[in-house]
């Protein structure tokens, strides 16, 4: 079920901010540049919805993107990765939150500083 029903990129992603704030949700840097991603895909039927949205920044979406070419187990398993990290952030759960954001939202914030 959706949350919001079908909406334009613009619309979930400002639906995005207000659940999660103005930040990337893989490397928890704040700004209000943020790209909305599909988790599934336009093209593979995947709708712009709250449910099926992230907020990333540019770099990260880029690299996101850049994986479905050269390595599509990740870039599944980082899909994967947003879709439980919200599930937690909606259920408050603060143990595997705190657990998400001290391992991976660093080695994401990496792949930001590299060209």
């Amino acid at each position: 079920m959706e949350l919001f029903g079908y909406m334009t990129n613009k619309e979930a992603r400002l639906k995005l901010q207000v659940l999660y704030g103005c930040r990337c949700l893989l490397t928890n840097i704040e700004t209000d540049k943020l790209h909305y991603h599909h988790i599934k895909k336009k093209e593979h039927g995947g709708r712009a919805t709250v449910a099926n949205g992230a907020l990333l920044i540019k770099e990260i979406h880029q690299w996101l993107h850049s994986l479905e070419h050269t390595d599509i187990e990740l870039y599944h398993l980082v899909n994967e990765c947003l879709l439980y990290y919200k599930y937690c952030l909606d259920i408050e759960h603060s143990e595997l939150i705190n657990q998400f954001e001290s391992e991976c939202v660093p080695e994401f914030k990496k792949k930001v500083f590299i060209k």
